[in-house]
């Protein structure tokens, strides 16, 4: 069949494009690559095809591979010179565009009830869509090729309709991955998956196939012009377990939780070559909060809460409440703590006022008016609770113990086949070999094609068999590593969310107990009386008047009426006399027996 390179809408033969030594490498999880050179090319001349440009070359009708030209080597020597071109299959793109997921953000951060929009970031969470639904390994992929066509500007990549991994996985927190690297890193989990571009069409279609489900060809070991193989019994797997990590957390307190899945069921995670993982899992997070409460009664008519109100009247006598009104109609008084809405409470601010009247040792009151200032509520005495914020703790994937047993349990080849003189037509890749004419087990080993090498001018095939490459000499220690950096996604309840899980404002309460300033009659040094009817008429006691030291109290004495003998009150001191004297008035109270006093 003809051989034919189709650039810039331009298709001829390769012969007329001048094209020789022409070799594909097929590669499983990596780029696909086709070399080839035009000799007699001046290292002066231009090029042929510019870095960048798309190629297809057709073997007879069928597409055989469409690339990218990414390289331009030129040579020369004192024998030849000549240019050479590398063109890069459809995992270049892949290796060339940082997968970015969409997060919710409000539109307006300033505003709490902002609508939520979506962006784009490269901080991910794999096995999660953007409403925050856990997602399968196939839906990932999914969601990681369509951003690839978007980025490009066109469809460059078709994923294969027939991808079987409805595989969930714990959700993989990581940042600034390329798309290759994130496919790579969804793969780890099922890694006998082998990857592989089906070129026969306009567009690539890009096939994920697990070994399993990988058709077999069949060779004649009389076909082969030199191969080997070996089987990798220290890479097969005798068990795994799985032991699922949660550390919870509730308003400071954390506590941890260990599920374990393993398959076989019977395993013990002791068995030689067990393949035992201890993975990290967000637990439930929650914040809440408590307020103690102590309320009573608003008695408005009682002596003791006014005496427990007002200091200053709690050692006064014959204390009478009288007309007590209140601004306010909530049945308790705040006594400790505080009221917030999320109580589902009320409270407001009261006034209680009356007119009192009491006796003490310095006076006699009578209907003064007083008023306290308390915060009433309809709370009760009681501890309060409220869930500020809940996250709930991420779920463990169902059957993941048992999808890797199965992709690391069986037997693998490896080794390397090459025949010559072969037509170069479809590929080897996407499939599993076995050999007949040779050793009876290697008619059923399914030895997985890794990768492939073509030479089109010598019509010689080299093919790669084996494991996963990322299964190498330190197998089980590769198996394991790619868990060994993996934390718990800290942020899987933030991405359609737009919150922080396990934050909230506390709102904190409004109103408290109110201590109102002491009251207390205390001495009076003045006193007035006065009508109030009639302003004008006083009575007026001032201590700053009496000009020695006396004490001035109502007093009994005689009094002559009309000639009779009587007897009457004053308000008056003990009686004493003044003696002028050098230094001023000097006078002394002598009470019953005056006394002069002189200089």
């Amino acid at each position: 069949m003809v051989w034919k390179l189709k650039y810039e809408g331009e298709e001829k033969t390769l012969a007329q494009w001048g094209i020789c030594d022409v070799v594909r490498k097929l590669k499983n999880q990596s780029v696909d690559r086709v070399t080839f050179k035009i000799p007699g090319n001046a290292v002066d001349e231009p090029l042929q095809f510019e870095p960048g440009k798309v190629i297809q070359i057709f073997h007879g009708e069928p597409l055989w591979f469409t690339g990218i030209v990414t390289k331009t080597p030129i040579y020369g020597s004192a024998k030849e010179e000549f240019h050479q071109y590398t063109l890069s299959g459809s995992w270049w793109y892949l290796d060339n565009i940082i997968y970015q997921q969409s997060w919710k953000e409000p539109l307006n951060p300033d505003d709490d009830a902002s609508i939520l929009t979506n962006v784009r970031k490269s901080h991910l969470i794999l096995g999660q869509d953007v409403d925050g639904n856990t997602i399968t390994i196939g839906e990932q992929l999914e969601d990681v090729i369509d951003y690839v066509n978007e980025a490009v500007g066109q469809r460059v990549i078709e994923l294969s309709e027939d991808i079987d991994l409805p595989i969930l996985i714990p959700f993989d927190e990581c940042k600034d991955l390329s798309s290759a690297e994130v496919i790579k890193r969804l793969l780890r989990w099922v890694p006998d998956t082998v990857t592989y571009f089906d070129y026969a069409q306009a567009i690539p279609i890009l096939h994920i196939v697990r070994r399993n489900q990988l058709p077999d060809l069949m060779l004649n070991v009389r076909d082969l012009s030199e191969f080997n193989f070996m089987p990798r019994y220290d890479l097969q797997i005798q068990a795994v377990v799985l032991k699922f990590e949660k550390t919870h957390k509730s308003s400071g307190k954390s506590w941890k939780t260990i599920e374990v899945q393993r398959f076989p069921e019977d395993a013990t995670a002791m068995e030689l070559r067990a393949l035992v993982m201890t993975i990290e899992l967000e637990g439930m997070q929650s914040t809440s909060i408590r307020q103690d409460i102590e309320t009573s009664a608003i008695q408005m008519t009682s002596e003791m809460w006014w005496r427990n109100h007002l200091s200053g009247l709690k050692d006064v006598s014959n204390l009478e409440i009288e007309d007590p009104e209140r601004s306010g109609d909530l049945p308790n008084e705040l006594i400790s703590g505080s009221v917030a809405s999320w109580m589902n409470c009320t409270a407001e601010q009261d006034i209680v006022s009356a007119k009192i009247s009491y006796e003490t040792e310095d006076e006699i009151v009578y209907r003064r008016e007083v008023a306290v200032k308390i915060n009433s509520t309809d709370a009760q005495s009681k501890t309060y609770h409220n869930l500020l914020s809940f996250a709930s703790e991420e779920t463990v994937p169902a059957n993941l113990a048992e999808n890797i047993y199965q992709s690391v349990s069986l037997l693998p080849y490896e080794g390397k086949i090459r025949m010559l003189g072969k037509e170069i037509s479809g590929t080897f890749l996407g499939k599993v070999i076995n050999i007949e004419g040779g050793r009876g087990e290697w008619q059923t080993m399914n030895a997985v094609v890794q990768g492939v090498e073509e030479n089109v001018d010598r019509g010689e095939v080299t093919i790669v068999l084996g494991p996963a490459k990322h299964l190498g000499p330190d197998d089980l220690s590769e198996l394991t590593k790619s868990n060994r950096n993996r934390f718990s996604s800290r942020n899987f309840y933030a991405r359609n969310t737009a919150e922080a899980g396990g934050n909230a404002y506390v709102e904190q309460g409004k109103y408290g107990r109110i201590e109102n300033t002491s009251y207390g009659p205390g001495k009076l040094s003045k006193l007035l009386f006065y009508d109030r009817d009639k302003g004008d008429r006083k009575i007026f006691i001032d201590t700053g008047e009496l000009d020695v030291d006396a004490t001035v109290c109502l007093r009994r004495e005689d009094v002559s009426d009309s000639g009779v003998l009587k007897k009457r009150y004053s308000l008056a001191s003990e009686p004493f006399v003044v003696t002028d004297e050098l230094d001023g008035k000097i006078g002394e109270i002598v009470g019953e027996n005056p006394v002069t006093l002189k200089k």
